[in-house]
Protein backbone atom coordinates (compact mmCIF):
# COMPACT_ATOMS: atom_id res chain seq x y z
CA UNK A 1 0.00 0.00 0.00
CA UNK A 2 1.25 3.66 -0.51
CA UNK A 3 1.84 5.75 2.15
CA UNK A 4 -0.55 9.05 1.81
CA UNK A 5 0.32 12.44 2.60
CA UNK A 6 -2.25 14.54 5.53
CA UNK A 7 -1.40 18.26 4.89
CA UNK A 8 -2.71 19.84 7.77
CA UNK A 9 -3.46 23.41 7.43
CA UNK A 10 -3.68 24.70 10.90
CA UNK A 11 -5.24 28.37 11.51
CA UNK A 12 -3.09 29.89 14.01
CA UNK A 13 -5.11 33.84 13.96
CA UNK A 14 -5.34 35.65 16.84
CA UNK A 15 -2.10 33.30 18.35
CA UNK A 16 0.20 35.07 20.13
CA UNK A 17 3.51 34.05 18.53
CA UNK A 18 5.14 32.65 21.11
CA UNK A 19 2.47 30.42 21.55
CA UNK A 20 2.16 29.29 17.70
CA UNK A 21 4.71 26.64 18.05
CA UNK A 22 3.68 24.62 21.04
CA UNK A 23 0.16 25.02 19.71
CA UNK A 24 0.62 23.53 16.37
CA UNK A 25 3.21 20.76 17.66
CA UNK A 26 0.15 19.76 20.39
CA UNK A 27 -2.71 19.84 17.92
CA UNK A 28 -0.31 17.91 14.68
CA UNK A 29 0.34 14.79 17.61
CA UNK A 30 -3.95 15.06 18.08
CA UNK A 31 -4.55 15.28 14.18
CA UNK A 32 -2.27 13.24 12.37
CA UNK A 33 -3.53 9.79 11.53
CA UNK A 34 -2.29 6.79 13.70
CA UNK A 35 -3.85 4.20 11.85
CA UNK A 36 -3.04 4.76 8.68
CA UNK A 37 0.74 4.55 7.11
CA UNK A 38 1.70 7.88 5.83
CA UNK A 39 3.13 11.40 6.12
CA UNK A 40 2.23 14.50 7.63
CA UNK A 41 3.11 18.15 6.84
CA UNK A 42 2.33 20.82 9.09
CA UNK A 43 1.94 24.39 7.63
CA UNK A 44 0.53 27.47 10.02
CA UNK A 45 -1.88 29.83 8.05
CA UNK A 46 -3.31 33.21 9.42
CA UNK A 47 -7.05 31.70 9.08
CA UNK A 48 -9.06 30.73 12.10
CA UNK A 49 -10.07 27.24 11.03
CA UNK A 50 -7.78 24.39 10.57
CA UNK A 51 -8.05 21.59 7.78
CA UNK A 52 -6.32 18.51 6.82
CA UNK A 53 -6.42 17.40 3.13
CA UNK A 54 -5.20 13.83 2.29
CA UNK A 55 -2.47 13.48 -1.07
CA UNK A 56 -2.99 10.11 -2.35
CA UNK A 57 0.55 9.66 -4.05
CA UNK A 58 -0.33 6.69 -6.02
CA UNK A 59 -1.23 8.45 -9.08
CA UNK A 60 2.34 9.46 -9.51
CA UNK A 61 3.91 6.21 -10.93
CA UNK A 62 7.13 7.80 -12.90
CA UNK A 63 10.15 7.48 -9.99
CA UNK A 64 11.45 10.31 -10.67
CA UNK A 65 8.44 12.40 -9.68
CA UNK A 66 8.30 10.42 -6.69
CA UNK A 67 11.71 10.99 -5.51
CA UNK A 68 11.01 14.22 -6.50
CA UNK A 69 8.08 14.64 -4.68
CA UNK A 70 9.58 13.02 -1.47
CA UNK A 71 12.46 15.77 -1.74
CA UNK A 72 10.32 18.62 -1.97
CA UNK A 73 8.13 17.14 0.93
CA UNK A 74 11.30 17.37 3.16
CA UNK A 75 12.73 20.79 1.85
CA UNK A 76 8.88 21.75 2.52
CA UNK A 77 9.04 20.48 6.38
CA UNK A 78 12.34 22.03 6.70
CA UNK A 79 11.63 25.71 5.64
CA UNK A 80 8.32 25.89 7.71
CA UNK A 81 10.57 24.92 11.06
CA UNK A 82 12.97 27.46 9.94
CA UNK A 83 10.26 29.91 9.53
CA UNK A 84 8.72 29.12 12.82
CA UNK A 85 12.00 29.31 14.71
CA UNK A 86 12.75 32.75 13.11
CA UNK A 87 9.41 33.81 14.18
CA UNK A 88 9.55 32.42 17.65
CA UNK A 89 13.37 34.98 17.37
CA UNK A 90 11.91 37.82 16.40
CA UNK A 91 8.72 38.15 18.76
CA UNK A 92 11.25 37.19 21.56
CA UNK A 93 14.03 39.22 20.77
Amino acid sequence: MEKLVFVLYVGVQGLRSEDIEKFVTELSKRLAPTSIEGETIVIPTQAQDTRIECLNPKYITDAKLIEEHTELMKELKENLQYQMKKLKEENNG
